[in-house]
This record gives C-alpha cells, sequence and structure tokens, in this order.
C-alpha cells in the first residue's frame, strides 16, 4: 500500500482550510473539528534533562539558563560525555628510600606505589579522580588539558568574558521595561485612584515587554507606583547608568593571502561553524579549546485548542513516562483512507482505482461518500461552510474528477477496531452481503475496499489529485452535563463531513499492482 509509508499521498483539510496527513493532525470532541499544529496552543507542562531525567519548575529552570548542571554532552560530536574514575598518582614522601633495585620492571604505576609504601611500612590511600570522556570520537577532557575533578558533579560552566556587558544591559533593559509599563498604566487610567490598582495588579507582569522583570522589580512597582507613575520625561533612569555603547571597528586587518598556503596551517585543527555557534560565549577558533557543553533542558508540552480552549493533547507530568493523560489525535476517531490500486493513467477514459477505508474507532460506525459536484448541489445551510471550502481549491490543485460506480446512497458500515472473534466473523459476514457489490469489492473487518474512477481534466496535467467527501458519525464531549431522552440516543453525536485530497502520483508513474486479498 503506497501511503502506509507515504503518508503525504492522502491528505485530510483541517479546519483552517490546510491539508495535512491524518497523522499529523488532531480532534476537538468539543468543537468536532480537525486541528493541525497552526490551530493549537503550546503549553510547556515540565522541563527536563533528556539524560538523567532531573525535573525542574519553569522559573528554576530559566535560573539555570534550561542547562543541567550534571550532564554535558560532546563538543565535537554532540554525543552524552560519560564520566570515567581514575586513580591519581599520589606524590611519595622524600624520606623514601627507592632505588632501581627494590622497583619491578615492567609494574605499573599502582603496583610500584603500593611497592613501595609496603618496603616503608607507610600506607598511601589511593586519590580517585574523574574525568569526562565521549564514547563515539574519543574527545576527552584531558585532551584540552582541562584537570580531572575529585568528585562526580563539580564540573564548573566555562568562564564567559563577555558577561559583565551582558548584565549591563540586561539590567538596562529591565529598567526600560518598567519604565514604559508605568507610562502605559499612566495614559491608560486618568485618576489617581484608578492608577494605584493597577500599580499594584501590574506586578503579575502579564506585559512584561522584554520578560526580564525580576519578582524584586515587580515588588518596586507596587511600592514606587502608588501615589505617582512616572512619566517618560521624568528622570527615571539616571544618566549614568545608561550602557556603554559598543565600539565599532573602523579598521580590519587584511587576511593574510599566504595564510592557507603555509604548512604551518592545518584545517583539522580548526572548529567548524556548528561547534562555534554551540559555545557561543567563547566562540573557539581551535579543538584544542572545544569545552564540554551542559545538556539542554527539553519539555513536554499540552497542546491546546484555539476555538474552545480545550486540551487535545494532555502528557503526564513525569519525565520518565510516555503515556497522556489525554490523546486525542485525528487517527483514532476518523476513518483512515490509503490508495489500494491504480492503473497506468489514460486522458481519454475513466481510470479505475481502488482505495481502502479503515475504521480506527471501537464502534460500528457507518459512512457516506460523496463527490465534490454533488455537494455543491446540495442548498442545505448547514453545509455552507463545506461548500465555501471546495469553491476554494484551485485547479492546479484539483487536476482530476474522482467518482463512484454508484449515483447515489454510497453508505456503508465499518466494523469495529477490535480483535476479531467468533461473533465478529459472523457480523462481518452479515455486513459483506449487504454491502454494494459495484463499490465495496473487499472487507476484512474493519477495512474495506472501494471502487472509484479518476477522470483526468486536461493532457496538461502532470499529477493526478482528486478530491472527495466523506461523512461519519462522532461522539463528542459536551461541557454542560444532559440526560439523553432515550437510552440508545447520544445528544452529542453528530456527522461531521472531511474533505480529503489524494495524490496519486506522477501521470507517468507506473501502474500500482493490485494488493494480494483482491488478486
Amino acid at each position: 500500500m503506497t501511503t502506509l509509508l507515504n503518508v503525504q499521498r492522502v491528505k485530510y483539510q483541517c479546519s483552517c482550510g490546510s491539508f495535512k496527513s491524518l497523522c499529523f493532525l488532531y480532534f476537538c470532541r468539543h468543537c468536532l473539528k480537525i486541528k493541525c499544529k497552526d490551530c493549537v496552543t503550546l503549553e510547556v507542562d515540565c522541563r527536563f534533562c533528556p539524560s538523567c531525567y532531573e525535573h525542574l519548575q519553569s522559573h528554576e529552570a530559566i535560573t539555570r539558563k534550561n542547562r543541567c548542571q550534571n550532564c554535558f554532552s560532546c563538543p565535537s560530536c554532540y554525543h552524552t560525555l560519560v564520566t570515567r574514575a581514575t586513580n591519581s598518582l599520589v606524590a611519595l614522601p622524600s624520606n623514601l628510600n627507592i632505588t632501581p633495585e627494590n622497583m619491578n620492571v615492567g609494574v605499573d604505576a599502582d603496583d610500584s606505589l603500593s611497592n613501595s609504601t609496603n618496603t616503608s611500612g607507610l600506607q598511601t590511600p589511593s586519590k580517585k579522580v574523574y574525568y569526562l570522556a565521549c564514547s563515539v570520537c574519543r574527545w576527552s577532557t584531558r585532551d584540552i588539558h582541562l584537570a580531572d575533578q575529585p568528585t562526580i558533579n563539580s564540573w564548573k560552566a566555562q568562564d564567559n568574558i563577555h558577561e559583565g556587558r551582558f548584565n549591563e544591559l540586561l539590567q538596562h533593559y529591565k529598567q526600560i521595561a518598567t519604565r514604559e509599563k508605568q507610562e502605559r498604566d499612566r495614559k491608560r487610567y486618568s485618576t489617581v485612584k484608578l492608577r494605584n490598582t493597577i500599580a499594584t495588579s501590574t506586578t503579575r507582569s502579564s506585559s512584561d515587554k522584554y520578560g526580564v522583570l525580576t519578582p524584586l522589580t515587580r515588588r518596586g512597582i507596587r511600592t514606587g507606583g502608588i501615589l505617582k507613575t512616572p512619566s517618560l520625561n521624568e528622570n527615571l533612569i539616571p544618566a549614568n547608568s545608561s550602557p556603554k555603547p559598543s565600539d565599532p571597528i573602523e579598521i580590519i586587518e587584511p587576511l593574510d593571502e599566504n595564510l592557507f598556503l603555509s604548512d604551518s596551517f592545518d584545517f583539522n585543527k580548526l572548529t567548524t561553524i556548528t561547534q562555534r555557534l554551540n559555545s557561543v560565549e567563547s566562540q573557539p577558533l581551535t579543538i584544542d579549546h572545544l569545552y564540554p557543553l551542559a545538556k539542554n533542558f527539553t519539555s513536554k508540552q499540552s497542546k491546546r485548542c484555539k476555538e474552545c480552549d480545550h486540551n487535545v493533547l494532555k502528557p503526564e507530568p513525569s519525565p520518565k513516562l510516555i503515556k497522556f493523560k489525554l490523546h486525542q489525535m485525528a487517527l483514532f476517531f476518523i476513518p483512515e483512507v490509503r490508495i489500494w490500486h491504480h492503473p497506468a493513467w489514460s486522458f481519454d477514459d475513466n481510470n479505475p482505482c481502488i482505495i481502502s477505508v479503515i475504521n480506527q474507532v471501537d464502534e460500528k460506525t457507518l459512512i457516506k461518500l460523496y463527490t465534490l459536484d454533488e455537494i455543491r448541489q446540495e442548498n442545505d445551510e448547514n453545509n455552507s461552510e463545506l461548500i465555501e471550502r471546495i469553491g476554494q481549491l484551485d485547479e492546479n490543485t484539483l487536476t482530476s474528477i474522482l467518482t463512484f460506480p454508484i449515483e447515489k446512497e454510497r453508505s456503508v458500515q465499518l466494523h469495529p477496531h477490535v480483535e476479531p472473534n467468533d461473533v465478529d466473523t459472523k457480523i462481518n459476514d452479515e455486513l459483506r452481503q449487504n454491502d454494494p457489490k459495484d463499490l465495496v469489492i473487499h472487507r476484512k473487518f474493519a477495512k474495506l475496499a472501494i471502487r472509484c474512477f479518476v477522470k483526468i481534466k486536461n493532457s496538461d496535467v502532470k499529477r493526478v489529485q482528486a478530491a472527495f467527501v466523506i461523512e461519519h458519525r462522532v461522539v463528542g464531549i459536551s461541557s454542560i452535563v444532559s440526560t439523553p431522552t432515550t437510552a440508545n440516543s447520544n445528544p452529542n453525536a453528530k456527522n461531521i463531513r472531511h474533505i480529503i485530497l489524494i495524490d496519486f502520483g506522477s501521470i507517468d508513474e507506473p501502474a500500482l499492482p493490485l494488493h494480494s486479498a483482491l488478486v
């Protein structure tokens, strides 16, 4: 089946009008619409290290600059560095009488050290130290002559020569953010009473422009803006607090043309652009100045529908769990369409094709198939939005016309997506007998094979693309709990329709052979 791996061949239209593959879409059970990644908002639930799974709150992760203090990446190949232990050589006392006669030739340092200590009667315990090494490219901290550490988690961050300049600019923009916020509040509220109220509420920093206000600065806004809100013309920021402007470089030394031709120049010792950008604080020029990179934190994110503000994806908060509290992927609620067969394309005749429809719901589903012309001819106000979306499809997108062998009543019932047993086999046989023979050519529980015809519009077509509409019933979730009128009715169930765009491939593509179940 061509769409088992090539998922881009069959696309569903999102509520925003874009076409995406079914595996990349979500389904909101409150507004009963398909949502893509542009129709949902992201919310960070937790931040954690992908190596040691250290879980931190958002403010703690920001304080650490979203980096782990215990895990490091290789600056050369970016794999995780491994901590290795070794015994350091302990300096022997000067009063020991060690001669070449009492030393064993060919013995390593630890054995000779133990022999010397045993001869003198002194016990010198070995000192264990640690260093970082990469198991992939064999890089280690000893390559840059970084001293071994006495403990595992005693690695310090690399000194940044520009840290003072960064802190100066950060403090400057904090003052600007405080000043602009108070000026906006002064213009918005004319009375002193309202200004006092907003001065207290602005500590929640919903309008923090630069995102750099600290809790202490926000408390200062509350206490300093109760009686008076300064304006831009007032001297809120002292003149001497402005950072020193950067000194432009007017004269740049020209590059020596013989630099790359000299024998002393070695390209293998230069760092790549990626290695320099990963160490943006120092930007080393040669590989002997590379420093271990602290692991960046990753996050678990929830996705919320922009239209109804309900969650469509909610992971477990623990970083060690891969399950979801709420997992509303469109693949679990909407029938999946795949391409089973298409012939060698002809411009004159209707090309017979076979598509499959798979039910992903654990209950019986009744689907109905419509062509685009049939939807345009309907005069139903409920389908006005769908008709408008069909009219927006340009001729370059729809290069062919897809039709079905039956003109009306193209409704087929799908078996639930469950593990089949003897009872399900009998139900499947009953459904097979009721299937329209011209439309359904194969059935196997939750999977159907449907015959259709594709007519290419003109001879200038390079890719065969056609679309149709599928209708099925879904059960939504209502925020208001209501009691059904009957035992079998569900007030939240609704029939919804989707536009499905199928890309059969290039016009020169050979015929796709029949599936083994149809041979």
